[in-house]
């Protein structure tokens, strides 16, 4: 799941990312809360991530690499709800949150039942500097400030392997 910033609303339609995520999250038929986790109406215009949470995870720690941070180019964050789902945890907070709170993560991992989910904060960390026409991309995926390659490509292997 990738989110954005509050105010990103690209179609016009009043409905920012992050209200689209959360109603996903509150009424999907199947639980409310299934993955233990909202997105946060917030908008971060810049921030060089490395705070990272201190267990070891194959997100963070994968067969692409090892990621030591992250990038926030307008974008928001999300607070972990381990009530609902004791699978959620954050995985890269912002540098002044504590990397093992519930408030002011950017990466969260979870699962429920046989499925798993990633979320973030950011489009711009994925986004690799390719656009149609005349929209603006930002190039995440190659920023020296991150290993957002990495970060994507191990999340990608997790989230495809059988739990």
């Amino acid at each position: 799941m990738i989110s954005d910033h509050d105010k990103s609303d690209r179609n016009n339609d009043g409905i920012d990312s992050p209200a689209i995520l959360n109603d996903l999250m509150q009424n999907n038929g199947v639980a409310k809360d299934p993955f233990g986790f909202q997105i946060d109406l917030k908008n971060i215009s810049s921030q060089n991530l490395n705070n990272l949470t201190p267990q070891t995870n194959p997100v963070l720690n994968g067969p692409f690499g090892a990621v030591k941070g992250s990038i926030i180019r307008n974008g928001t964050t999300v607070t972990l709800h381990p009530t609902a789902n004791a699978q959620v945890r954050g995985l890269i907070y912002l540098n002044s949150a504590s990397p093992t709170g519930s408030k002011n993560a950017f990466l969260v991992s979870s699962s429920y039942g046989k499925g798993r989910v990633l979320a973030i904060g950011d489009s711009s960390t994925i986004d690799d500097g390719t656009c149609r026409g005349n929209d603006q991309c930002y190039d995440g995926w190659n920023d020296p400030a991150a290993q957002n390659r990495a970060l994507f490509l191990n999340g990608t292997a997790w989230l495809a392997k059988a739990i």
